[in-house]
């Protein structure tokens, strides 16, 4: 009868070690699951963080953009100001009294035949 219930205390204890080994185990699975999700809160963290500085960095560039494009633009009309000038042999300011000139011949010219029409 001791080999019977030596069998069935080893048996016991068996079953206690193996129900301590399976707690063991969902401890740990379930502590894993926390470092994950504490991870996870980390990650998002960082990753919100990242996209924060990541808008301010896209407005930097936008503006420096925006600037090299305005500079570009007024450097290369006045690059074809200069070929103008060259070509016609004159500066702006005279280019521009010229131009007002033919706008106002353009002007007298259209009142000259506004009037032929309305004496016809």
């Amino acid at each position: 009868m001791k080999d019977q219930e030596r069998k069935i205390e080893d048996s016991a204890r068996e079953e206690k070690l193996h129900n301590k080994v399976w707690l063991a185990g969902l401890g740990v699975y379930a502590k894993g699951g926390d470092e994950l999700n504490q991870l996870s809160g980390k990650g998002k963290a960082m990753y919100n963080d990242l996209i924060e500085q990541g808008r301010g960095v896209e407005s930097e560039l936008k503006e420096r953009i925006h600037t090299t494009r305005i500079h570009k633009s007024v450097s290369a009309e006045e690059r074809a100001h200069q070929l103008v000038q060259k070509m016609v042999g004159m500066d702006n300011e005279r280019l521009d009294s010229i131009d007002d000139k033919i706008d106002q011949l353009t002007a007298n010219i259209e009142a000259l035949l506004e009037r032929r029409e309305a004496k016809k």
